[in-house]
């Protein structure tokens, strides 16, 4: 795991699973993340959220993991489902700026959302 990255990964059976992280999601951080969601088998759920709540930075190289879910989950055509919540303004502008808003479902902190 990567010391600028905490990652704290919840799931209910194979359906949903929560992913929290904490701290700074960048390309270093990325490599950590992506190993521990593939031990995980997070490309199996019907529902993955991100919450990201207490990240305090992303960087553009950051965003390829939600790229990554949102591309595999489309190619699979099986309903699966992409959730980023809880986004800061400075992220959630990340975000916005990218586009990555229009094709994945961000959600600021101060939007309500759901999990599922």
């Amino acid at each position: 795991m990567s010391s600028i990255l905490e990652i704290s990964i919840s799931q209910d059976d194979n359906k949903t699973m929560l992913v929290k992280l904490i701290g700074e999601l960048d390309q270093i951080s990325l490599k950590a993340l992506k190993k521990e969601l593939d031990e995980k088998r997070a490309e199996e759920m019907r529902t993955l959220v991100f919450d990201l709540a207490e990240v305090e930075f992303i960087a553009s190289a950051g965003l390829a993991i939600f790229v990554w879910y949102s591309n595999g989950f489309k190619k699979r055509g099986t309903g699966q489902k992409l959730r980023v919540i809880n986004c800061s303004e400075g992220v959630f502008r990340i975000f916005h700026m990218t586009m990555l808003d229009e094709i994945i479902d961000v959600r600021s902190a101060d939007q309500k959302t759901g999990l599922i």
